[in-house]
């Protein structure tokens, strides 16, 4: 029929380009750590699909370990999981960090005490603890973004023998990897709040002067779920007396314990 439209080359081409355009568009108005982190996954999808599609250039079987002069000493036979090995592990790694970072939403989260025996409440402390969650978030997005690139990057020179960078030059990027998450790392804990702490917050730091460490307090008086320690001024310190605070102890656990089951898949696997 006269007027009637049959999908073709153009309208695929043209249904693409309104898919990335849509991409590119909510990744640029997105806050600067959730913009690190969607970068940090387009980065492991691009390799992963590059992996995917270069499948029969890949070697059988495929290298996953080098000695100290670049050469592979270390064989599994070819399968996905061992040739996304470092995408996979980089992935959990991410996923477990994410985990251990504390919710923004215990600064002002409060639960119910003996009013005999309470811990003030303080506005200071609260606001204290959502700024330090936001500099947590900026250095983890920083941290996770350039370790994404690292791991995909390393993993798909890997498994390509026409394109792996030459061996010199994948010890810089990891010596720059890990010189610049020092840099971020030292930058976020010697950084200034600016918070001046009312007498609350003051009263809070002498009561809770013995406690802290390992970025946990238990403090079954402390109505308040977090808080930032002066014995650790760079450290958010969740209440593990309370349930929501026991609930993130979990959340960390199970992450680490995660981690240690992937990295230990490849292992046995």
């Amino acid at each position: 029929m006269r007027g009637s439209k049959t999908p073709g080359r153009g309208s695929i081409a043209g249904t693409k380009d309104d898919i990335v355009f849509w991409v590119v568009s909510k990744i640029a108005y997105m806050p600067a750590h959730y913009r690190r982190y969607a970068l940090a996954v387009l980065a492991y999808a691009a390799a992963f699909a590059y992996i995917l599609l270069r499948w029969d250039a890949i070697p059988d079987p495929v290298p996953v370990h080098f000695n100290v002069n670049g050469d592979a000493d270390g064989f599994e036979p070819k399968t996905l999981l061992h040739a996304t090995f470092l995408i996979t592990i980089g992935i959990a790694i991410s996923i477990s960090m994410l985990a251990c970072v504390p919710p923004k939403t215990l600064a002002r989260q409060t639960v119910n005490v003996p009013e005999d025996k309470a811990l003030p409440y303080s506005e200071t402390a609260a606001a204290r603890v959502e700024k330090l969650c936001d500099a947590t978030a900026d250095f983890m997005s920083k941290t996770l973004l350039a370790m994404a690139v690292l791991f995909a990057l390393t993993n798909v020179s890997m498994m390509l023998p026409d394109i792996s960078l030459p061996f010199w030059l994948e010890i810089a990027l990891w010596i720059a990897f890990t010189v610049y998450i020092v840099v971020v790392a030292i930058r976020m804990t010697t950084a200034k709040d600016g918070i001046e702490p009312d007498e609350a917050e003051q009263q809070r730091n002498h009561l809770l002067r013995m406690q802290g460490g390992m970025g946990t307090y238990k403090e079954p008086n402390d109505p308040m779920l977090a808080a930032v320690l002066p014995q650790a001024p760079g450290k958010i310190s969740v209440n593990t007396a309370h349930a929501p605070g026991k609930r993130y102890l979990w959340r960390v656990m199970t992450s680490v314990v995660a981690v240690l089951v992937v990295c230990l898949l490849f292992v046995f696997i």
